[in-house]
């Protein structure tokens, strides 16, 4: 029983947090005390094209953005659709992957994390049955163990990009990424091992390009 409650209050604090968040970055709440949204989350156009969402008429709490035609990017073991969390409901890239904001690499989010918001949340039909990818997410919680994600990018061993450096210069997570939070299914949408890409934006931003920045 104690543990169960233990479950119970850390996974309400954690959906506390998430909505702030999500309060936060829509603009919500007191206006003098509402913190500006974080500046990596949505500073570009919205993308158009196979693979993503339009976002045009989604308000949380409103019907899912309408899948595309087709969907790219490999399947995953749950189909963690990005347009609702990232998107629709505007949870900041960082919530999930906060050691990005501190570390070499952008970590994938842990079970427990997602179980934070998904204790309470089943986005259920009208029978009371949860979401079945929900439920898949509460089957792997109930077994204690991870989601074997497919991964989508990698940087080359002979390379490195340290993720806290940029994301604490300001640059968006969508500049390498995408339109993450228009994606269903994450792809890659850049190929991020293509070093022309990474010195013009170095030489656009008057960032050095000595080879030991990236290659040591």
């Amino acid at each position: 029983m104690k543990r169960t409650t233990a479950l119970i209050a850390g996974g309400t604090l954690l959906l506390g947090a998430a909505l702030a968040g999500v309060a936060i970055a829509r603009g919500q709440g007191d206006q003098q005390t509402a913190a500006p949204a974080p500046r990596w989350s949505y500073p570009l156009p919205p993308a158009r094209g196979t693979g993503y969402s339009s976002l045009d008429t989604a308000q949380p709490g409103g019907p899912w953005p309408v899948l595309p035609g087709r969907l790219r990017g490999p399947e995953q073991p749950i189909f963690y659709r990005h347009d609702i969390h990232a998107g629709q409901y505007r949870i900041p890239c960082l919530y999930c992957h906060n050691n990005a904001a501190n570390s070499w690499t952008a970590n994938i989010p842990t079970v427990s994390t997602c179980m934070g918001c998904h204790l309470v949340i089943s986005a259920a039909d009208t029978a009371g049955n949860p979401n079945p990818e929900i439920a898949k997410l509460r089957d792997f919680a109930a077994r204690g163990e991870p989601i074997r994600w497919v991964r989508i990018n990698k940087i080359a061993e002979h390379a490195h990009f340290p993720h806290m450096r940029h994301v604490n210069a300001g640059l968006a997570c969508q500049l390498c990424h995408g339109n993450v939070q228009q994606m269903p299914r994450v792809f890659a949408a850049q190929n991020v091992n293509q070093m022309g890409w990474c010195t013009n934006c170095h030489m656009r931003r008057g960032i050095t390009r000595d080879c030991t920045t990236c290659h040591f």
